[in-house]
């Protein structure tokens, strides 16, 4: 069995595996991948008369030089021997790679969902083909992935974390209905969706939707923590810069956070030696967090996380109760939840309420659909005054109107609403009702009222 992927990528490319398992002199750097200058095709390159790949390197490049891998494939459909015993190696690679892949990281660092979806980030330089060859190795190496995870007992929105570029890499991500618009852009990516549901099943692809609303979420939230960077100058930024086998006092190097901050702040810094950016929407690329503020910012969004999904359930159970024993859902005849959809904007704007409800029995041709968007907050109001606390609440609705209200373009595949241009019928607000007293409770309220916006207060 090759090395090419069981060992030398993911040192290569993916930090969070560097020095945990992984080693070898024969190594191939994302960096050296990025700078490579892809010479004249020549099966010399890579391997002997009769298709034997020679050593690890020469198959690393051949998987990441997208002509060249292309080239091999049609080769191999033409019947061409020594095409058909490459494509043979190296797809038997590729489907024993994702289960090595399954067995070592899912263990280290898949126990969140942001660590998964910053995990897999630079597979989508390492296999960048979107040819058939690429795509059947991708499909290979996370049908191997996917068996182990789920003999494991993995979530599929753990998995789908690493679908999301093994799989189909951008197409959802960078091209697709999540931040594009248009009829034709709609229809063209609900053929896409079929065929990442062909590859990953129905739930692989809901579930796939739901990382990639995470990552993007998790870009947001760390764009706007508090706490101490790191130094901006890339040469200041260099000292500190953190080793996987060389973690805080106190902290152990197989550490799950240790692990994804790594990941994180190596991401972070190529972003800025390449000049990429990492902007989406509104989100500014600044430099790493250091080590003490990630772990405060990564503590407070899985809080949000949490808080989140039981308002959701709350919803979902609610939904399903009699109309008039409601309070979130209050006055919608027939809802339909859906939790972190993506909302289009005039300008390009994308955001993801953190629910999304219409009312079932107001669709229909010619009808205005009654759309209702709603933002979850964990504030430390028990820490404020009331004047603190009206001030923080103003603040927040003037952000949930701007993110989630207006008119907005639906941009979930298989909603209902998918690709239609819709006017919000209400926004509302829930707070996490922990430790606040009636009357800061009372204050809020009248002012939510005030200022024309729902508020709701949900405990655990």
């Amino acid at each position: 069995m090759l090395r090419l992927l069981a060992l030398t990528s993911l040192v290569a490319l993916s930090p969070l595996l560097v020095a945990a398992r992984c080693g070898g002199p024969e190594a191939v750097s994302l960096e050296e991948l990025r700078r490579d200058e892809v010479p004249a095709f020549d099966y010399g390159l890579y391997c002997d008369a009769t298709g034997r790949l020679e050593g690890d390197r020469s198959a690393v490049f051949l998987v990441h030089r997208s002509a060249h891998l292309e080239r091999v494939y049609a080769d191999a459909q033409g019947g061409d021997a020594r095409a058909l015993e490459v494509v043979r190696q190296l797809e038997e690679t590729l489907r024993h790679t994702g289960e090595a892949i399954g067995d070592q990281a899912l263990g280290v660092v898949c126990g969140t969902l942001p660590s998964c979806t910053v995990q897999w980030r630079h597979l989508e330089e390492f296999i960048p083909s979107r040819g058939a060859g690429g795509l059947r190795l991708r499909g290979l190496l996370a049908e191997g992935f996917t068996r182990r995870a789920r003999m494991k007992g993995v979530e599929n929105a753990i998995i789908a974390g690493a679908l999301d570029v093994l799989v189909v890499g951008s197409v959802l991500k960078a091209g697709g209905a999540e931040t594009r618009s248009g009829v034709a852009e709609a229809e063209r990516m609900a053929v896409e969706a079929a065929r990442v549901e062909q590859l990953v099943g129905a739930d692989g692809r809901m579930a796939l939707e739901e990382a990639l609303t995470q990552e993007a979420r998790l870009a947001e939230a760390e764009a706007e923590a508090a706490g101490p960077r790191c130094p901006s100058g890339l040469k200041e930024l260099e000292r500190y810069h953190p080793r996987m086998s060389e973690p805080p006092s106190g902290v152990k190097a197989e550490s799950r956070l240790w692990v994804d901050y790594v990941a994180y702040w190596e991401g972070r810094y190529q972003d800025l030696v390449g000049g990429r950016s990492a902007v989406t929407g509104r989100v500014e690329l600044k430099p790493p967090l250091k080590w003490e503020s990630y772990q405060a910012f990564r503590d407070r969004f899985q809080q949000a996380l949490e808080f989140q999904r039981r308002v959701g359930k709350a919803m979902q159970r609610e939904a399903g109760e009699a109309a008039g024993t409601r309070t979130l859902l209050r006055g919608i005849e027939q809802p339909l939840v859906a939790e972190n959809v993506g909302l289009g904007h005039e300008g390009g704007w994308l955001t993801y309420a953190d629910q999304f409800v219409i009312d079932e029995a107001s669709l229909g041709a010619g009808r205005q659909p009654t759309v209702h968007s709603f933002s979850n907050k964990q504030r430390a109001f028990p820490n404020k005054s009331i004047d603190e606390s009206i001030k923080q609440l103003r603040e927040d609705i003037q952000e949930a109107r701007a993110k989630y209200g207006g008119t907005v373009e639906v941009r979930r595949l298989g909603h209902p609403l998918f690709g239609r241009k819709v006017g919000v019928t209400r926004v509302h607000l829930v707070y996490d009702g922990e430790g606040l007293t009636p009357k800061l409770q009372e204050a809020l309220a009248d002012e939510a009222f005030n200022r024309g916006i729902e508020l709701h207060f949900h405990g655990r």
